[in-house]
């Protein structure tokens, strides 16, 4: 823009000149020919119009230890994290994954496991993947605390919340992780189609592999950020 704005100034500048010179003005600046200035306003549109486009690049992640956590949907059979450790390791990260079937918001807030992890692994970005198995809880708004009890727990890290792909409407609970999970960053994933296995709930291979490019595709266009307290 500021290619731009130079052109048309000096432009404008050219056609007072003429203006002035018209006048019996004792001094001003060269006309510009029309041809010379059509080319050269053209030249800064263009290489405005590339600026914009040049997106910035995003943070790298070589040497970075990243940990996933939470229920089933974070197991390998699922495809998910499989996808996501091979995104990450050809960025030259490490991915850590820790999963348990049937686990819950309150039952993880609970548990001691991510202190454990946190301490075993000193990941510089954690992911946590729950919420399926709270997806038709009737009150989901009493969790609330434990959402943030979790996420204060992972401290002063990049922290993403990947909530549940739903398969059926919910009482509430994504919203309340979308409500609760500051200063982690919440990815929804509530309305991604996902081929699913013959439970009609956890994601095929395919599934978990396409969970994971929509995943990946927020997650590489966000800026790095600290999140979470100390």
């Amino acid at each position: 823009m500021r290619a731009i704005w130079g052109v048309v100034t000096w432009l404008c500048a050219s056609a007072c000149s003429r203006h002035h010179a018209a006048e019996g003005a004792t001094t001003a600046p060269a006309p510009v020919p029309v041809g010379t200035a059509t080319i050269m306003l053209a030249t800064a549109i263009e290489e405005a119009d590339a600026g914009a486009d040049k997106a910035p690049s995003p943070p790298p992640l070589a040497g970075k230890t990243v940990l996933h956590v939470g229920d089933s949907m974070v197991g390998g059979q699922w495809g998910l994290t499989r996808a996501l450790e091979q995104k990450f390791a050809a960025e030259g990260a490490k991915l850590v994954r820790d999963s348990k079937v049937s686990e819950s918001i309150i039952s993880y807030d609970k548990s001691s496991k991510l202190k454990e992890l946190l301490a075993k692994h000193h990941p510089d970005i954690v992911i946590v993947t729950l919420g399926t198995n709270d997806v038709f809880v009737p009150y989901p708004a009493s969790m609330a605390a434990n959402v943030q009890s979790i996420v204060k727990r992972i401290g002063n890290r990049e922290c993403w919340w990947m909530g549940p792909p739903t398969w059926k409407p919910d009482t509430g609970i994504v919203q309340v992780l979308r409500d609760n999970v500051a200063p982690c960053k919440f990815f929804d994933s509530s309305s991604l189609k996902l081929q699913r296995a013959g439970d009609g709930i956890h994601p095929t291979d395919r599934g978990g592999a396409d969970w994971a490019n929509s995943f990946w595709a927020v997650f590489r266009a966000a800026p790095a950020a600290d999140a979470g307290a100390p």
